[in-house]
C-alpha cells in the first residue's frame, strides 16, 4: 500500500497544480470525539441547522463570542492529516483553509494556525469575515478560487457545493455513520489524510 501510494505521488508531480480546499473544524482542527464535544457538536448543529432556515446562528453577546473562541481554541490538529499535507505541500498540491469561522473569531483563529505551524502550508486562509451565510460563502469561495478538490465535515455544505466543480469528501464525523449521504459525487472518508490519500491515488489513476 505504501509503495503504492509513494508511486501515485510521484505521477502527481508530473501534472499541473492541484488546488485543494479544506475546512477548518473538523477536518484539519478537532476535537476528541468522546463524552462532552460530541455533545457540543450536537448541540451547535441543531442550533445552526434549526428547520433547515438560511439563516445561520450569530453569537451576538460578548459571553456567546466568548464561549465558541474558547471552543475553537481547544481543538488540536489532526496530526496524521497535517503530517501528510505538509508532505503534499511540497509537491504540486496547493492548499486553501476554507472555513465558515465569522469575524470574531479571526483574531484567535490566525493565532491558533500559527501556533501549531499552520498557517503557512495554506496559499490563502480564507475565512468568514463578513458574516455571510457559511454556505454561501463556501461555494463562492470554490468557485472564485477554482478548488480542483474539497474536503469538508458537513454534509449539507458538500450538498450545496455539488453545484461546484469540485470534487467532494466528506469526513464523517464520529456520532454520524455516513448513511446520510445519497450524493454520488460526494466520497465518504473517516479522515482527512483518508481523503487525501483518495485524492493522491485518484489523479494517478485518472478518476479524480
Amino acid at each position: 500500500m505504501y509503495f503504492k501510494f509513494s508511486s501515485a505521488i510521484i505521477q502527481v508531480m508530473k501534472t499541473k497544480e492541484i488546488q485543494v480546499g479544506l475546512d477548518l473544524d473538523g477536518v484539519v482542527a478537532k476535537h476528541s470525539l468522546g463524552g462532552f464535544w460530541v455533545k457540543v457538536r450536537i448541540i451547535k448543529e441543531a442550533i445552526l441547522k434549526g428547520a433547515h432556515s438560511k439563516k445561520y446562528y450569530f453569537p451576538k453577546t460578548k459571553l456567546e463570542q466568548l464561549a465558541w473562541i474558547v471552543i475553537n481554541w481547544c481543538r488540536v490538529p489532526d496530526k496524521k492529516g497535517t503530517d501528510l499535507l505538509k508532505s503534499l505541500a511540497q509537491k504540486n498540491f496547493c492548499f486553501f483553509l476554507i472555513s465558515s469561522r465569522l469575524k470574531f473569531n479571526y483574531p484567535s483563529t490566525i493565532k491558533w494556525l500559527k501556533k501549531y505551524g499552520l498557517f503557512t502550508l495554506f496559499k490563502k486562509v480564507l475565512l468568514n469575515t463578513k458574516d455571510e451565510n457559511p454556505i454561501y460563502f463556501k461555494v463562492e469561495k470554490i468557485k472564485s478560487e477554482k478548488i480542483d478538490f474539497f474536503i469538508d465535515d458537513d454534509l449539507e455544505v458538500l450538498i450545496a457545493l455539488c453545484q461546484t466543480k469540485a470534487k467532494l469528501f466528506w469526513i464523517v464525523p464520529g456520532h454520524k455513520n455516513g448513511d446520510e449521504n445519497h450524493e454520488n459525487k460526494i466520497i465518504n472518508c473517516n479522515s482527512y489524510k483518508e481523503a487525501l490519500e483518495k485524492i493522491v491515488i485518484g489523479i494517478d489513476k485518472g478518476i479524480c
